[in-house]
């Protein structure tokens, strides 16, 4: 069964190619507009990583993030935020350690290289 990636972007041209990016390396893609959108959608799915822009209308993504960790079910879920927003290295560091940072324009290698590493450390393949 392939894993789950909750994408959350207003940027229809972003989602669409994240989502073909990520539907190319074996994974299923659910794609949400803004953050209330995606917290409807984990109520009935459950994504394995969640892929969010923190600029979005209706509700931003630091906001997403928030109610996010405040369910059980979600509170270890790897959380990579993809975004134009200058971050700088302090507020990186009070990210928890399931939340990585990926500047807009992402670079397609590293941040794949970024989803396996988090997919990998929380969902450990049993043959080595």
């Amino acid at each position: 069964m392939p894993q789950i990636v909750l994408v959350v972007d207003d940027d229809s041209s972003i989602a669409h190619s994240l989502k073909s990016i990520l539907s190319k390396n074996g994974f299923e893609v659910i794609t949400a507009t803004d953050g209330e959108e995606a917290l409807k959608l984990i109520k009935t799915n459950k994504p394995d990583l969640i892929i969010t822009d923190l600029v979005m209308p209706v509700m931003d993504g630091w906001y997403f993030k928030m109610k996010v960790r405040e369910d059980q079910r979600h509170k270890t879920t790897p959380i990579i935020i993809l975004s134009g927003l200058l971050v700088s290295e302090a507020a990186q560091q009070e990210h928890e350690a399931a939340t990585f940072y990926v500047p807009k324009p992402f670079n397609t290698p590293l941040l794949m290289e970024k989803i396996r590493e988090l997919l990998d450390g929380r969902n450990p393949s049993p043959n080595p």
